[in-house]
């Protein structure tokens, strides 16, 4: 491993994204490889087909580096990345199903988190005999709310990310937290 490998492990995405928009192509495999697991993870939860979400994500980091003289920085470069996917994936979507109206309110109401209930029930950190339970809460809650828990406590994303990410105000961001977590508390403790 060479000495600039060392280097790039040790910058956040910002400074990434700065060398990166200068043309330093280290800076675009950096960024690409701290991301893309977590952007395969999320785009495969929009569609569930590998293929495409690999293709994506390639898309989303070959225009970052065609379109790299005209890229400004960003607030946060994870919720661009995740913003720049959604928009791929949704795009190809509708190509590939030829709908005219795929929007936000349909991709809220197909957004279903594929997640394994042993990985929600370690993230809440409860115990084998209630599984059955959290599989049926889980279930109970709406598409939107599951995807703003997977994006909050699994992917990590603070509510400003996610209030740019799902295109809403930070205050509906707190209402759907609270509330799916709400429903879990309600529907376990039966």
């Amino acid at each position: 491993m060479s000495a600039n490998k060392f280097e790039y492990d040790n910058l956040n995405p910002e400074e990434l994204w700065v060398k990166l928009c200068k043309g330093d192509i280290e800076a675009l495999t950096a960024l690409f490889n701290n991301n893309f697991d977590s952007l395969y993870s999320y785009g495969y939860r929009i569609v569930s087909n590998t293929d495409l979400v690999r293709d994506s994500i390639q898309e989303v980091f070959y225009n970052l580096w065609k379109y790299r003289n005209n890229l400004n920085q960003p607030d946060s470069v994870e919720a661009y990345l995740f913003i720049s996917l959604r928009r791929q994936l949704l795009r190809k979507k509708k190509n590939i199903k030829r709908r005219e109206d795929v929007d936000k309110k349909y991709f809220s109401e197909e957004f279903d988190v594929l997640l394994s209930y042993q990985v929600w029930q370690e993230a809440l950190d409860l115990e084998e005999d209630i599984k059955e339970d959290l599989k049926e809460a889980i279930a109970n809650l709406t598409p939107r709310q599951r995807e703003v828990i997977y994006l909050k406590y699994f992917e990590g994303l603070s509510t400003r990310e996610l209030a740019e990410i799902l295109q809403i105000r930070a205050q509906s961001i707190y209402n759907l937290v609270h509330d799916a977590l709400e429903n879990l508390r309600i529907f376990l403790d039966e």
